[in-house]
């Protein structure tokens, strides 16, 4: 669950909550190839709608705080 903090920051940097993670490589800049193949390993959370891949950016951003501590 995104906590207050989270959800206040990805809403004051103006992030989008799911994102193509295609248009995610290219923000992050990182060749899609390694996006496909991170999300083939479930090394970042995505949700599936329709045909479309997306990546959970809050829940990405919880992954990388929990790895912090």
């Amino acid at each position: 669950m995104i906590d207050e903090q989270l959800a206040e920051r990805i809403k004051q940097l103006n992030w989008p909550v799911l994102m193509d993670w295609r248009e995610f490589a290219d923000w992050v800049r990182v060749d899609q190839g390694v996006v496909e193949g991170w999300i083939k390993r479930a090394y970042i959370p995505t949700h599936k709608i329709g045909r479309h891949r997306m990546v959970n950016i809050p829940r990405l951003l919880e992954q990388m705080e929990e790895e912090e501590v």
